[in-house]
């Protein structure tokens, strides 16, 4: 039995999406961020940091261990379903993205929400910062999509599925959202019509 505890965050719906495009049985609750329910003593039990989405696994005789992190889950369905995943001469491409978005890209873009929407003071200063690494990044991406239907070229895999709600959350509620990236536009728009993509925003949400 498996039981995802996600937030209505971009990096819930990674972590959703992937368990929906690896065809994984699961039972979804949404933790209320505002209320602090990610703070709470069940939450701290399943993850001690404090923090979601949190993947929990559940055997056969009652034991259960827990997978926390978007991209530690995303590994999960994609190794355990055999979908998602490059092939072997794709394999230094897909960890050099999957390094670039989860590291560089949602960092950056988490920091520049925190800044400019949730400080209770403004910080000019730092949303500027963030949001100039969150440019370089996108510019980046847009230009590799101009010749590729997907970040790995014609398969679509993990990486498209740990990139695609940074576009789609996170870019779209920056003042231009896509409009000055075409290239990473027409493959969000490609993406938002898989039926595993649309429920596992929904599920996050």
């Amino acid at each position: 039995m498996r039981t995802l505890f996600t937030v209505p965050t971009a990096n819930g719906q990674r972590a959703s999406i992937a368990l929906e495009e690896g065809g994984l049985d699961y039972e979804a609750r949404v933790v209320d961020l505002y209320d602090g329910q990610h703070r709470s003593e069940e939450m701290l039990r399943l993850n001690p940091f404090g923090r979601m989405p949190v993947l929990q696994i559940t055997d056969s005789r009652g034991a259960a261990r827990t997978i926390y992190g978007s991209m530690a889950i995303g590994m999960y369905a994609a190794e355990t379903s055999g979908r998602l995943l490059p092939e072997d001469t794709a394999a230094s491409d897909f960890y050099h993205w999957t390094g670039i978005i989860m590291t560089d890209l949602a960092p950056a873009l988490a920091g520049q929400f925190y800044l400019g929407t949730l400080a209770p003071e403004p910080f000019t200063w730092g949303e500027d910062f963030y949001t100039e690494i969150i440019r370089r990044f996108l510019h980046g991406i847009d230009d590799h999509l101009a010749d590729n239907e997907y970040m790995l070229g014609r398969v679509y895999t993990l990486v498209d599925v740990l990139l695609y709600p940074s576009a789609a959350t996170s870019v779209a509620r920056m003042p231009d959202g896509l409009r000055p990236y075409p290239n990473i536009a027409r493959w969000a728009g490609l993406l938002g019509e898989r039926e595993a993509v649309v429920r596992g925003i929904q599920v996050s949400s």
